[in-house]
């Protein structure tokens, strides 16, 4: 089925993914089945080829379909080719891999396209195709110059959120909240159970993101997981406060140089911790923190320094230093799929080469080292999470994915569990078939997953609604 709707798009929940002439690489990591999905299509088209040539596209929609018949089959090399001859300079066949085992990983066998929707973008044709898979539909939005041959000059995630059917929406109140502070204002919500009272209660605390780009739902164009989480703990009795990250709120409310640990990851969650307990349905005695990554690696300081919480969640924390795990990522990210992700290995072997001038502290605090301010680096140097988390007496709850790319469970989860193995208040668990953002996927994790609707999954939910409620 087409549709076609003519509308000039200026904003939008999009994620760019490939091409796009004019954006550069970005200098960050994204907080992003054995191989390509080879299974038949069942689209409009069926690629052939004529005198070694490709099948050629009539229209933007036909550009579209055969560009994921091409990547469904595991012809990257021929996918590139579909783009304009000046946007492949940006992608790659391994960049244009990664994205689609991002798509198996969450929706699984790859069905067929089932709808197309035209609207207009940027000047460009924008085509929306609705990708059906064994676990679910997701869109891929490609953008087309269809002026002269239709070519593709980009592609993007373009999934809507959706609310997980672990949520009950009767079974909680939401209220505005914010966090005040001398520099900043930033925007939050507390979801509040609707019945009962004294209630435990959650503060999540968002872990870096290197974009600046974390809002209190941590929304990812079809991924919100802080919402999840949020109105998943409230429906099982667990009152939530989330708010606008600082970088998100106010991007300009720190110098480089002020950009440490505590400025951007421990203040902001104390002030919430203070809030949180004030709401009259809230057990002030029960109030816990629930930090993901760089969140949960500050969860130790966080109560070290309240000196009165019920207990910390830590979500995929890092237990070693912070430059193992950064350049392990991007080492995963170039080497993900069978084709090389040219950009990808380009800037970790760049990186590569210059991690050691972040292990040997050759910066000063206002220097962008690696994309992050040298005063980072610095505190979160200085920082030793796992004896501040040995020496607290703070009810400990770890959790951890197993395709987790980003945080080890190997070499850091495991780590956790050895060093506060004599803690009996604390409590480990590892998921299976679970992300760095606690969705559920098979096959390696990519970056591009974290954009497609795909909920936290109700296990941890669970898990930590029911931690919470001993505390």
């Amino acid at each position: 089925m087409r549709r076609r709707t003519f509308l000039t798009l200026t904003g939008g929940s999009l994620a760019a993914i490939a091409g796009c002439v004019g954006d550069d690489t970005d200098d960050t990591p994204e907080e992003t089945s054995t191989g390509p999905d080879t299974s038949t299509s069942t689209g409009t088209h069926e690629t052939t080829s004529t005198g070694g040539r490709a099948e050629q596209p009539e229209d933007a929609v036909s550009a579209g379909e055969l560009l994921v018949e091409d990547m469904q089959a595991g012809r990257f090399e021929a996918a590139v080719e579909r783009f304009r001859s000046d946007a492949r300079s940006t992608i790659s066949a391994g960049r244009l891999e990664e994205i689609w085992l991002g798509y198996t990983a969450v929706g699984g066998s790859f069905q067929g396209v089932t709808d197309t929707e035209e609207t207009v973008q940027s000047g460009y044709d924008a085509v929306d195709l609705s990708l059906e898979f064994d676990r679910g539909t997701h869109i891929l939005r490609v953008l087309v110059d269809d002026q002269d041959a239709p070519a593709i000059v980009g592609v993007f995630v373009n999934d809507e959120y959706s609310r997980p059917e672990y949520v009950d929406s009767s079974a909680f109140r939401a209220e505005e909240a914010t966090i005040e502070t001398d520099d900043c204002l930033m925007d939050g919500e507390v979801t509040i159970p609707a019945e009962g009272d004294s209630v435990p209660g959650i503060v999540l605390v968002h872990g870096n993101d290197p974009n600046g780009a974390a809002d209190m739902d941590l929304t990812a164009v079809g991924s919100k997981a802080f919402k999840d989480l949020a109105e998943g703990l409230a429906s099982r009795g667990v009152a939530v406060f989330r708010y606008d990250r600082r970088s998100h709120a106010c991007p300009n409310s720190l110098a480089p140089e002020e950009w440490t640990l505590d400025n951007i990851t421990v203040d902001d969650p104390l002030v919430a911790i203070e809030q949180l307990r004030a709401v009259p349905a809230v057990d002030g005695d029960r109030v816990a923190v629930a930090g993901h990554s760089l969140g949960g690696m500050a969860a130790p300081r966080i109560a070290e320094r309240d000196g009165d919480l019920a207990g910390i969640a830590m979500l995929a924390a890092p237990a070693r230093d912070f430059y193992e795990i950064f350049i392990e990522q991007f080492e995963h990210l170039a080497t993900v799929g069978e084709h090389e992700w040219d950009a990808m290995a380009e800037q970790y072997e760049r990186w590569d080469e210059r991690i050691d001038r972040i292990k040997e502290g050759d910066y000063s605090d206002s220097d962008i080292v690696l994309g992050y301010p040298g005063a980072l680096w610095s505190s979160v140097d200085a920082y030793d999470q796992v004896a501040t988390a040995k020496a607290i007496d703070t009810p400990t709850f770890v959790l951890q994915g197993d395709r987790d790319y980003q945080v080890s469970p190997a070499a850091d989860f495991e780590r956790w569990q050895a060093e506060l193995a004599d803690r009996p208040d604390a409590s480990f668990e590892l998921y299976g078939g679970l992300n760095h953002l606690f969705q559920y996927g098979e096959g390696p994790s990519t970056q591009t997953e974290y954009a497609l609707a795909n909920p936290v999954d109700r296990a941890v939910v669970e898990d930590i609604a029911s931690w919470a409620s001993r505390l």
